[in-house]
Formats: C-alpha cells, structure tokens, sequence
C-alpha cells in the first residue's frame, strides 16, 4: 500500500509562521547628543566663535599711575560646512503579492536606524580624532598598550576627570561631565573594586537609545556598543584598543540631523508633546518614498519604487581640551 508522505505532498507541507517579527540589534547612539546643535540654513556653511580668557592680574597699582591696557581677548573661529549623506533600497511590484511580511514598513524603519547609526559614527570618529588623547597604564601611545599590564583601571578614568576640571572644562546641564565608552571597557571597570564602591546606579526602564548607566563622580555614563575601536592596535599587533571619551560643555557642535537631539523631537512641542505628528514637525532626517510607477515613463508598467533617507550633517570640535579620548585595552582585548 502507498503511503501519503511529505514527499508526495511536498506542496501542502507548510512552515508555521508567526507573524510577529523580532527586534533588531541596534546600538545605543549617544555621540551627537551634547554638542551644540545649530540648524542647517541658506547659507551653505556656518560658524561658531570663541573668545579666549585673559589671565589674573597680580601685581598692585601704583599710585598716580594708570596700568598699561589689556591685549585684546584672542578669537578662535571654526567653520562647519554641512555635508549631505543617504541611501536607498528598491522594491517590486511583487513584492506585495508575495511576501508575507510588511517588508516596505519594515524596510523604512531599516534604513532610518542606518542613518542614526551614520550620523553617530560620523560624530564619533570626529570627536577621537580631534580631542585630548591619554593612555591607560601611564602609557603614551596606542601601539605600548598591553593587556591585562595596562587594562583600564578607575585610577585612569579619575585622570580623565581631573584634567578637565583642571582646563576649566564647563560642566553638561549645570552639574556633570560625559563619559562615553564601549560595552567591553563598561565590562573592565566593573571589575575594578573601587569603582565599583564609588559607582552611582542609574535608574532602570530608560529606551534603548538612551544608554545611561549611572555616575561616578561628576561623570554620567552612557554605554554603547559603537564606541569606536581599532582592531590589533595594541603593543603586541593583537590587542583590539578601545576609546572612552570624556565631554564637557560646548566641547563640539553639530548641525543638521544632529543638531536635533531625540529629546526636543519627543518633548519640544506645545505642553511637552512631540514634534512628529500633525502640524509643526522636526524632522531630523527625510525619509523619501518613491511609489511604484512614480518614474514616470522610466517605469511604464509600475514595476519599481524605491525608500530612501538623506540628510544634511557636519560636526566640528570646538575645545579640543575639553574633550578627552582615554585609548586602553580591556578585559576583551585580547579575544
């Protein structure tokens, strides 16, 4: 007797499929968040000045005798000239008959993380490459860097602090400093007792995107895992290094996507609401939809559509000393 198997009724063997798709890895973007923003304008490019402090008078007056006049405070200029990045992806007609997820939708979303994701790599890489570098283990350059001999310690991160105190680094929000590092180096000092000790816990149910653990001292401290990294930059051509980055206030500027910080776009609106939704709208990236059959005659048969994402960015350092970048090893270095 033949037996009805999957073989022979491959055709009616289905899968089952939960329409329910799972949540992305996405990293914590935090870079962009406290540098000072300034909105893109007709201009093409735009400009922040500093004037420089004058230094303590120490010697008295003499009596009858006027003192000779102050030099004129220096000025520091930077220029930031806005650049425009994005990216697309195309679709079928097809696609609607036959895919079983609502790959469009999805796909939008897909494209907006790319751009946060962009945007705070293109701040991260700015601010490493221009700020205060330091080593940990009292090296002083990135190839002596040894694990576990110089794996980061909290004597290195106090080191980090009390330079900027000593640059009379302006505090973040009135009372704080910024201390940005990688998941691996949050793992290291977790293993420092005396961090630990002095470790203030931060509240728990924060969003994804926020990323702040707790404090230490009068450092914040935002977790991600796009800290930047260099792979085998160690003393040994095997060691991964790693940055953690300490940002006092008016240390950068950003413009463009991120001169709109999330905050302002969920709670800059009349009574606290967002700014998403009808009527005034903050849009810190265009999200561009181009339907099917939108090409005109370049697309007779309304075949293709295209989603894509652009947006208008640049970022600047504007005190190298009061942003430093702590390069180390960690306990994850040498995997």
């Amino acid at each position: 007797m033949a037996n009805i198997t999957q073989t022979t009724v491959a055709d009616g063997v289905k899968t089952q499929y939960e329409r329910r798709l799972l949540v992305r890895a996405v990293p914590r973007l935090v870079h962009g968040r406290w540098g000072i923003p300034a909105r893109l304008n007709k201009y093409g490019s735009l400009e922040w000045r500093k004037y420089g402090a004058l230094s303590a008078i120490t010697a008295a007056l003499t009596e009858g005798t006027t003192p000779s006049e102050q030099a004129t405070p220096s000025l520091t200029l930077v220029t930031a000239t806005p650049l425009f990045y994005g990216a697309w992806i195309g679709y079928t007609d097809e696609i609607d008959m036959t895919v079983f997820d609502p790959l469009v939708s999805e796909v939008s979303g897909i494209l907006g993380e790319q751009a946060g994701l962009s945007v705070d790599t293109l701040i991260r890489n700015t601010l490493t490459a221009g700020a205060t570098k330091d080593y940990s283990g009292n090296q002083t350059a990135r190839n002596a860097l040894q694990t576990p001999a110089h794996d980061v310690t909290y004597a290195d991160f106090v080191k980090q602090v009390a330079a900027l105190e000593a640059a009379n680094a302006m505090t973040v929000d009135g009372d704080s400093y910024i201390c940005i590092m990688h998941s691996y180096t949050w793992a290291s000092l977790m293993l420092d007792p005396t961090f630990v000790n002095l470790f203030i816990e931060g509240e728990g149910g924060k969003a994804l995107r926020d990323g702040f653990v707790g404090r230490v001292m009068r450092c914040n401290i935002y977790v991600t895992s796009n800290g930047r990294s260099y792979a085998d930059g160690g003393a040994n051509s095997t060691e991964d290094i790693y940055s953690m980055l300490f940002i006092a206030g008016e240390s950068y500027g950003v413009t463009g996507m991120a001169g709109i910080a999330p905050k302002m776009v969920d709670t800059a609106g009349v009574s606290g609401k967002n700014l998403t939704g009808a009527g005034k709208r903050a849009s810190p990236v265009e999200l561009i939809m181009k339907g099917l059959g939108s090409a005109g005659a370049d697309d007779p048969l309304n075949q293709r559509g295209t989603i894509a994402w652009k947006t208008g960015f640049d970022t600047d350092l504007l005190n190298a000393a009061w942003c430093r970048d702590l390069e180390h090893v960690n306990v994850f270095s040498a995997d």
